[in-house]
């Protein structure tokens, strides 16, 4: 199995020159809408990149809009440029995750989708209970999916989103949880770009088990 970095990302914007940020937090204003192609450091404010994952040199991140459309997100690190947007149902309580070319997408109501790395749904599908997290079984190519309190287990199909089977299965509520737990790796990530006279270095650190700080600088 490949090694991805699963984090919360907050960002800090610093600059060789004064920083004059006047941004104040308000729930009710949506998220900016990104495109590709748009440069993500002028568009995303300081709320943040939600569930954010860094893996093969893409930051992949949703938005939190409550009652509004939400997006997962696929940025470069590179040169500060939006990749993709995906549509999807609600957002989400635990990060994407990925096998091979495949970016596995679970939102907190159970809604699973399937992307390639180019941004094109593969499938979708429902969850059949309540949403308790999710994990792959890289070795036979499933999407595992738990309940919250129950020990349900559903097991769909990486290649179809065909459900393979829904039992009651301690062992693999188990593996989940210790998957989850193990997808927060302490590393340390670095890139650097130049864009309209101005060089960008994008940094990120391990802050807490759960939280990364991505520290973006431009002079």
């Amino acid at each position: 199995m490949r090694r991805f970095f699963s984090i919360l990302i907050l960002i800090v914007l610093t600059s060789c020159q004064e920083n004059n940020s006047t941004f104040v937090f308000d729930p009710s204003v949506p998220y900016p809408l990104l495109n590709p192609g748009d440069f993500w450091l002028d568009k995303f404010d300081q709320r943040g990149l939600q569930h954010a994952t860094i893996y093969q040199d893409r930051i992949y991140c949703n938005t939190i809009n409550i009652g509004g459309d939400n997006f997962l997100y696929c940025l470069n690190p590179k040169n500060g440029l939006v990749e993709w947007r995906g549509s999807i149902d609600a957002f989400a309580t635990q990060s994407a995750s990925f096998i091979n070319d495949r970016v596995v997408y679970c939102s907190y109501l159970g809604n699973i989708s399937t992307f390639n790395k180019q941004g094109k749904v593969i499938w979708k599908a429902k969850f059949n209970h309540p949403y308790g997290g999710h994990c792959l079984d890289t070795i036979n190519s499933k999407v595992l999916v738990k309940t919250v309190y129950w020990k349900n287990v559903s097991e769909y199909d990486l290649k179809s989103g065909k459900l393979i089977s829904d039992n009651e299965n301690d062992s693999l509520t188990k593996l989940i949880e210790k998957n989850v737990d193990q997808k927060r790796f302490l590393e340390k990530h670095e890139y650097r770009f130049k864009r309209n006279g101005k060089t960008y270095t994008i940094k990120s650190r391990p802050s807490r088990s759960d939280e990364v700080i991505i520290k973006i600088e431009y002079n």
